[in-house]
């Protein structure tokens, strides 16, 4: 009349763990897959933005080199005290930013010296900043 007994939960004891390594390695795959799809979104928006910070830049450059023209022209004709003190300008990036340009003349010291200098190459947000990241815990009144 001595019998065994045997615990509840004998012969199932692989298959739950099987059953538990399987569910846990799916999950650990949805999240490696979200993470993956997250940085290809964040990896487009990075390269696009990149593309229009260098085509701004770009455009800057060539618009330098036309002020370069300019002034080459007026150091040539001898007429450089006509010439501005300061160029300014602003190319657009985004609808959120721009790139701020500012050349400062100088007199040219010889034949080969540089006629400007660029005292500004910035990017500038042209959206107005809202400093107020207030949150309201209590009421104004006091009371709760």
């Amino acid at each position: 009349m001595n019998r065994k007994k045997y615990p509840v939960v004998n012969i199932g004891t692989t298959s739950l763990l099987t059953i538990f390594v399987i569910l846990c390695m799916v999950t650990f795959a949805a999240l490696s897959w979200l993470t993956a799809v997250r940085n290809a979104q964040l990896n487009e928006r990075v390269q696009e933005r990149t593309e229009a910070w260098y085509q701004a830049a770009n455009a800057a450059y060539e618009k330098i080199a036309e002020i370069d023209e300019t002034l080459q022209e007026y150091r040539a004709d001898g007429r450089w005290e006509q010439a501005p003190p300061e160029y300014s300008f602003s190319i657009p990036i985004d609808e959120n930013s721009k790139l701020r340009v500012r050349l400062t003349t100088h007199a040219p010291d010889s034949e080969t010296s540089a006629l400007y200098t660029i005292a500004e190459f910035s990017e500038v947000s042209v959206r107005e900043w809202d400093g107020d990241n207030s949150i309201r815990l209590f009421p104004a009144d006091g009371g709760l």
